[in-house]
């Protein structure tokens, strides 16, 4: 049985960048450093959505997963499913085209600090995966 794959055909022109990379550090020669393909986006994008709280983005107040409010809740057997299902639902409104293959939720009472280990593709191209790791915690 044949298996279409989808690419999206801006991943062939070498010189059209799709977005910002992040961490946003200088590359050389440039302002910022970019994203030329669609999963390398989709990465950026992916830490963008769980790493912003709610009421931070501007003209957009319910972007993001708002992960910090849950740091200093009771660590229970329920709040690593509760985190789970926060960033399925966040991606699923806000980033529809990434398809979640795994999350693994951590967290460590004693440091008020949430590990999300995320593996992502693409919607129609289901092949190619990233594997995203995001430390969450408080630094105020």
């Amino acid at each position: 049985m044949a298996v279409e794959i989808k690419i999206n055909p801006i991943d062939f022109e070498p010189d059209v960048a799709l977005g910002i990379d992040l961490p946003m550090i200088a590359g050389a020669g440039a302002a910022f450093k970019l994203n030329y393909m669609s999963i390398d986006q989709a990465v950026a994008n992916a830490k963008n959505l769980i790493l912003t709280d709610r009421g931070e983005r501007i003209m957009l107040p319910e972007f993001g997963c708002n992960l910090k409010s849950i740091l200093f809740d009771p660590i229970d057997e329920l709040i690593n499913e509760n985190l789970e299902k926060i960033i399925k639902d966040s991606f699923d409104y806000w980033l529809p085209y990434i398809f979640i293959n795994n999350v693994a939720v951590t967290n460590n009472a004693d440091t008020n600090r949430i590990n999300i280990l995320l593996s992502i593709s693409l919607q129609d191209n289901k092949l190619d995966t990233r594997s995203i790791e995001v430390v969450v915690e408080n630094n105020t």
